[in-house]
């Protein structure tokens, strides 16, 4: 371990609307990216996260449940849990952002799983961007993957009198913005919102996460030339392999020094 006291790792927050396992395990999990708890060294036993952050034991298992899962530490009865020395082949994040720009990336850099294709009913909050959407949709669902970890889960919707012209077979071969620009429906603009969300059951099957899980989510509304809507994505990420990241310059004003408008670097386009 190179950390030399248990508060290096943070704190658990009390009432703050964030499950504790899942914060321990966010601890937890920066502390091994980081380097500060070294592959192959020994992770704080179970006891000691009981008494420093003030939880139960099974909050503690989750956490590390989770990390065990992601294939980060393996736990040893009777012995403890350590930190997982990776192989140099691993995927780091770098790696998976140079995909991110691609609308439709080949076989051999990611691989793109048809997960869902159904007529369903336009989500209020759609019909709240855009009342022209329409009360049906086609939603379209799909995982990403990058050398076998998968990273992102995209959720589509397409107003119905455009998605009834998508086939299953186009969608297993293309995602819904290349096959409908292949139909002569271009994407043209699209108005684009980043949150937070937790992962529902299938979100966080698909992307090997538990349950309720923070993701970083990218909405957008895309529009033809014409101003109609014709998709509305959601692309749900693995915070822990897709970061957000953003060069932002220092400005001095009259007031005095500000910070820019981020530049996305990169901010993934078109997924």
């Amino acid at each position: 371990m190179q950390y030399r006291t248990l508060d290096e790792l943070g704190e658990v927050r009390k009432r703050c609307g964030v499950a504790y396992y899942h914060q321990l395990y966010t601890l937890l999990s920066s502390a091994l990216s980081d380097g500060v708890i070294a592959a192959g060294s020994a992770l704080p036993s179970e006891s000691e996260l009981m008494e420093r952050f003030e939880v139960s034991r099974n909050t503690v298992r989750r956490a590390l449940g989770q990390l065990e899962q992601e294939k980060r530490i393996v736990r040893r009865r009777g012995s403890g849990s350590y930190a997982r020395l990776i192989p140099n082949t691993k995927v780091d994040i770098d790696s998976i952002a140079e995909v991110l720009h691609d609308f439709d990336a080949g076989p051999s850099r990611s691989a793109s799983r048809l997960v869902r294709v159904q007529t369903t009913k336009t989500p209020e909050f759609i019909r709240r961007k855009d009342s022209d959407f329409g009360d049906q949709s086609l939603l379209v669902q799909r995982c990403r993957t990058f050398k076998d970890e998968p990273f992102m889960f995209s959720t589509s919707y397409v107003p119905a009198h455009i998605g009834a012209r998508l086939t299953r077979r186009l969608l297993s071969q293309q995602v819904v913005s290349v096959a409908l620009d292949s139909l002569g429906i271009g994407p043209a603009t699209a108005e684009q919102t980043t949150t937070a969300i937790l992962a529902d059951a299938l979100t966080a099957r698909h992307l090997g996460v538990e349950l309720s899980s923070a993701l970083l989510c990218i909405h957008r509304l895309i529009r033809n030339n014409s101003g109609g809507a014709i998709e509305h994505q959601s692309h749900a990420f693995r915070s822990d392999r897709s970061p957000l990241r953003s060069k932002v310059d220092i400005e001095r004003s009259v007031s005095g020094l500000r910070w820019s408008d981020p530049q996305p670097l990169p901010l993934p386009a078109g997924l």
